[in-house]
């Protein structure tokens, strides 16, 4: 344990969940005499899943024999603490419904060497397979356990809201392999559950899972996540996530462009993407997201074909698959007389290919043009805008070669929840078809994985203090280039440096790095030496020094900069910069431990990239600028280092600006 009580990490290296997934042994410690309390509602549970293990009811932790798998806690919260002493190791693993512990101020739980603690404060969990049931929780009351799996797994922080989650996945047809609740997280996180059942599966104890789904409110620690999307990433399972309550703002937004535009959402997000995970916004979207994954599976695929009746639907798909990061290609000339063949003169072989209101309920003809496009090798996935009983014809059936999905204008989730449930793709508006083949489409994956977690300088040292002029010298010497500046501290060494750099020049009041110079009005643009002694004179009589720098004509300004976050260690930002790039916002935000190349080639995918050949290089030269900064910072331990602007000068970057805090 550490000093707040939760379990250590190393505990987490190799989590085998077979004993808590698949168990034995359960035992129900709380009373059992009232139909709707807890501890009876789960022997229901259990009872009505036909589970094949042993499932016994005490009243007392003590009675609990040793070699028991699963003890479920059903007791009132002041007494769950005795009851865990009482049972000590005699379980391998603990499961606690009660709450009222440390989201209420009080201490938080203790569990017995070799023992782990699901909650407290869970719904529990499930596990089809093994037929284990082991919730309270009313959502399970017709749960359908035990069948073919669907290859999904869901673990979230948030029981209830995981238990509608499961609901609503049933509604669509697809019925989820398992779920755990993980509550308040004193030992067990969702993320350390999520890893050891890919472990578990690896060993051969639990069915290899497709997808895991997770839902989380807030990380304690980001190691946990890192684990679990590499380890995912290596063993070809699919990560999906929702996550709620992660600040929009880092630490020091106030006074730090990097930390305004580098938020904890924003630096997950950039995490998920390298290790080709996925990020999802709403609870539907998750849902669906997984149904496409079960009936899909997931492949390096993201060239749309689409087939369409409607000109019209055909447009607003091409906007929703775009909106995924799909492609929809423009088809060679002799895949598009293949397909006109098919079909009417008024017909258009191009993608999408509307095959006209009057064809698209010929399924032999649409079966031909689906056929023709899978075959063509121009595709890699298909969406077909038709009727439900068309799967067949359009070939939407689970693991086809390319996946293809039908979607539907007019129907909701349970009009379609037959179709998925014999495997037919069928899903009830555009929208969740396009998120379903979208979720089948693996982006390409970055290569290798973060560096070690970095020291960080003791909170105990004192803070130090830079200047505007320490803070140039300091990015300098870390290897950004810099305008020509000289610092004066008179009139006639401001009229001398101007003489030796060149006029006109920028004036900046030489202040504490942490103060934003231009809202303070400690910055002069534009100066010539025919106003250089006036506004000299007048910016030395509220500041000590001037920075006298080279007034440059960037033809672009970026921006670099580096925070520390109490979560990730350093993180690095980089993109369009100057004085708007709060509102901007058109940057690329990680941990500073991912790869420089993955930042170069993120901003040229996000942001250079758009215009082609007109900004070429300049993605390489900026994230060699940002990792030059995580330098500074990693070997000075400084809470922020960030060059804003920098100018794109003669096409090479020169930092216009720094500052260097703590």
């Amino acid at each position: 344990m550490d000093a707040g009580g939760r379990n250590a990490g190393p505990r987490d290296a190799g989590l085998d969940l077979r004993r808590l997934l698949a168990p034995s042994r359960v035992a129900i410690v709380g009373s059992t005499s009232k139909p709707t309390g807890l501890g009876s509602r789960t022997i229901k549970h259990l009872h009505d899943a036909a589970f094949p293990g042993t499932v016994t009811a005490y009243s007392r932790g003590d009675q609990v024999p040793e070699g028991t798998d699963v003890a479920v806690i059903a007791v009132p919260a002041a007494a769950v603490q005795q009851v865990l002493d009482d049972i000590g190791s005699r379980a391998a693993f603990i499961v606690v419904y009660s709450s009222g512990f440390e989201e209420v101020g009080r201490a938080p739980l203790r569990s017995s060497p070799g023992t782990r603690l699901l909650g407290p404060n869970t719904v529990g969990l499930y596990y089809a397979p093994s037929r284990t049931v082991l919730t309270f929780a009313q959502a399970f009351d017709d749960l359908a356990v035990g069948g073919p799996g669907s290859g999904v797994f869901l673990v979230s922080q948030s029981g209830a809201f995981g238990a509608r989650l499961v609901q609503s996945a049933a509604r669509y047809g697809l019925h989820l392999d398992g779920f755990v609740g993980t509550g308040n997280e004193v030992d067990l996180d969702a993320c350390t559950v999520a890893c050891g059942l890919i472990d578990s599966a690896a060993s051969g104890g639990l069915a290899a899972p497709r997808a895991i789904l997770l839902y989380l409110e807030g990380l304690r620690a980001a190691e946990p996540l890192v684990r679990l999307l590499a380890r995912a990433r290596d063993a070809g399972v699919a990560v999906v996530a929702l996550l709620g309550g992660l600040s929009e703002a880092g630490a020091l937004a106030a006074t730090s462009h990097t930390s305004a535009v580098s938020s904890d959402h924003a630096v997950v997000a950039e995490l998920f993407a390298f290790y080709g995970a996925s990020l999802v916004r709403t609870d539907r979207d998750l849902v669906q997201a997984a149904v496409g994954l079960s009936l899909l599976g997931r492949r390096p695929a993201r060239r749309v074909g689409v087939v369409t009746g409607s000109g019209g639907a055909g447009v607003v798909a091409a906007d929703i698959l775009s909106a995924h990061g799909l492609v929809l290609p423009e088809l060679s000339p002799g895949l598009r007389a293949q397909v006109a063949a098919l079909l009417p003169d008024i017909a258009s072989a191009r993608n999408p290919v509307d095959v006209t209101a009057q064809t698209i309920g010929d399924n032999a003809v649409l079966g031909k043009v689906c056929a023709t496009l899978r075959d063509s090798g121009e595709v890699d996935l298909l969406l077909v805008i038709g009727r439900e009983d068309q799967a067949g014809a359009a070939g939407a059936v689970a693991g086809a070669a390319v996946p293809t999905v039908v979607a539907v204008l007019d129907r909701d989730a349970s009009g379609v929840r037959h179709r998925i449930e014999r495997g037919e793709v069928v899903l009830p508006d555009l929208a969740a078809a396009c998120t379903a083949l979208a979720a089948a489409a693996a982006p390409p994956t970055g290569e290798g994985d973060l560096a070690p977690p970095w020291p960080t300088r003791a909170a105990t040292t004192a803070p130090r203090t830079f200047t505007a002029a320490a803070s140039l010298e300091l990015v300098g010497a870390g290897g950004v280039a810099t305008a020509p500046w000289r610092l004066a501290t008179s009139v006639d060494e401001v009229l001398a440096a101007g003489d030796a750099i060149g006029w006109p020049v920028v004036l900046k009041s030489n202040v504490d790095a942490s103060l934003h110079k231009a809202r303070g009005g400690h910055v002069r643009l534009d100066v010539d030496r025919e106003r250089a002694a006036d506004t000299a004179a007048e910016m030395l009589r509220e500041a000590s020094a001037l920075i006298v720098a080279r007034q440059l004509r960037p033809s672009l300004e970026l921006f670099a900069g580096v925070r520390t976050d109490p979560q990730w260690g350093l993180v690095v930002s980089a993109g369009l910069g100057g004085a708007n790039i709060e509102l901007l916002n058109t940057t690329v935000a990680m941990p500073a431990r991912l790869p420089v190349g993955w930042l170069a080639r993120r901003l040229a995918e996000r942001i250079f990239n758009r215009v082609p050949g007109r900004y070429e290089g300049l993605a390489e030269q900026l994230a060699a600028a940002a990792g030059a900064l995580v330098d500074l910072a990693r070997r000075g331990g400084h809470e922020l280092v960030e060059c804003n602007p920098i100018g794109v000068v003669d096409g090479r970057l020169v930092a216009l600006d720094a500052r260097v805090v703590g």
